[in-house]
C-alpha cells in the first residue's frame, strides 16, 4: 500500500492546513512538508507541528511528512495529492524493509 507525502495546503483532521514546508523539495510544484513544519488546528486553536514523518525519506535531515502523521496537537495528516507516494512494502511480507517509492512528474520533484 502506498502513503502519500504531504505538500504545503493538505487539510488535518482537525479541520487546518499545512502552512510552512521546504519550498526547495517539490510535488506538482506544491513545496513538501517535514517534521517541524507547521499546520493550522482550529480545533484544538493552535498552531501545530508536524512531529512525525517517513524515516526513509530525509530531507536536508527532516523526515517527509506522510497521509497520518501526527501533530503535536494530536491530529493527524490528510492528502491532498497522490503522485508521490512511500511505499510501505505491503504484499512483500512482514519482513519487507520500507523504501520510498518516488513518481515525479516533468521533474517537479527536486
Amino acid at each position: 500500500m502506498a502513503t502519500p507525502y504531504i505538500v504545503v495546503g493538505c487539510p488535518t483532521t482537525g479541520g487546518g492546513q499545512v502552512i510552512s514546508s521546504n519550498s526547495m523539495f517539490q510535488i506538482e510544484g506544491t513545496p513538501i512538508a517535514c517534521v517541524g513544519d507547521k499546520a493550522t488546528c482550529p480545533k484544538h486553536k493552535t498552531v501545530a507541528t508536524i512531529i512525525s514523518g517517513d524515516p526513509h525519506m530525509q530531507i536536508f535531515g527532516k523526515a517527509a511528512a506522510r497521509v497520518n502523521d501526527s501533530l503535536s496537537c494530536g491530529c493527524k495528516l490528510l492528502p491532498k495529492q497522490n503522485l508521490v507516494v512511500q511505499d510501505n512494502g505491503g504484499g512483500m511480507g512482514s519482513g519487507a524493509s520500507v523504501a520510498p517509492a518516488i513518481a515525479t512528474a516533468q521533474d517537479s520533484f527536486v
